[in-house]
């Protein structure tokens, strides 16, 4: 019996100290709201289940639909020891998903690049949405389609038409879907919401027009930014090429990197009106 009670006190006191830390984190936002931040939801303690609501996920949904785990997949893109566990069901709504209005979202001149870590075992669209703004922005929802199966991937999702806009809610649709089943479940791994962070962001200006690596000095990935980009080559100091990257036309893409020794290397943002080329470093 004394043990029971000792197992009760401790997870009491465990939930507790999460409930606080959680609340100290909010209120922090609140008070500050110019305060810059990179990650938004790591999903390790202080920052689970208790914040976020799932929704839409069929007849059989319920709050345990959402949970914290273990990382079923540690390696060099995601080394991060709690992720978020998300099981849609066959009979779940299209817009089936999850929302937190724990931390505000301001979305700046220089911040305006959202990024979330999936792990998937099928190739879906993935969505998110800022939607409640406390400065009168419109909701906005950004989809990207994760193209690897059974391993993280990074996904980049660019909301800079809501520059200078504020958000009290981000929603996340961890499967819009495109091939999800009707007969069996779909588990979908997430962690890792980020905000680009402006104090760690390169930029280089060519003719008017900035181009942007962040963050740099970088560990496994970067994001490379300029308008109506098709491809992004990767060369070392001497201009060797290591890899070239090509994609369909767009402002902004996630490069992994994690394999390259530290040192200095250059980032080439290849368009239709010419080839522009920045350094970055990788740690």
């Amino acid at each position: 019996m004394h043990i029971s009670k000792l197992k009760i006190n401790k997870n009491q006191k465990f939930m507790c100290m999460k409930r606080t830390f959680t609340f100290l984190i909010i209120l922090i936002f609140a008070i500050s709201a110019n305060a810059q931040f990179t990650t938004l939801y790591d999903f390790e303690d202080g920052a689970d289940t208790t914040i976020w609501n799932p929704f839409a996920n069929g007849k059989l949904g319920t709050k345990n639909d959402i949970n914290v785990v273990l990382n079923p997949a540690m390696d060099t893109v995601n080394s991060s020891d709690s992720v978020m566990m998300f099981v849609v069901h066959p009979d779940a709504d299209p817009w089936v998903g999850m929302y937190s209005d724990a931390f505000p979202v301001s979305i700046t001149q220089e911040s305006y690049i959202l990024s979330m870590m999936v792990y998937k075992t099928i190739t879906s669209p993935v969505s998110l949405k800022l939607e409640l703004s406390l400065n009168n922005g419109p909701t906005t929802s950004k989809s990207v389609e994760n193209t690897k199966v059974d391993e993280w991937q990074l996904l980049s999702f660019d909301f800079s038409e809501l520059k200078g806009k504020i958000y009290s809610r981000l929603t996340v649709f961890p499967d819009f879907p495109a091939s999800r089943n009707k007969v069996d479940s779909t588990i979908v791994y997430l962690d890792n919401i980020a905000i680009q962070d402006p104090t760690n962001t390169a930029v280089k200006e060519f003719a008017g027009v900035e181009m942007k690596i962040f963050p740099s000095p970088a560990e496994f990935r970067i994001a490379v930014q300029y308008p109506e980009m098709t491809a992004v080559r990767i060369s070392n100091i001497q201009g060797q090429e290591i890899r070239t990257v090509s994609f369909g036309l767009t402002n902004s893409k996630v490069i992994e990197v994690g394999d390259l020794k530290p040192g200095i290397y250059l980032a080439t943002a290849i368009t239709p009106k010419g080839d522009f080329t920045m350094r970055f470093m990788k740690k």
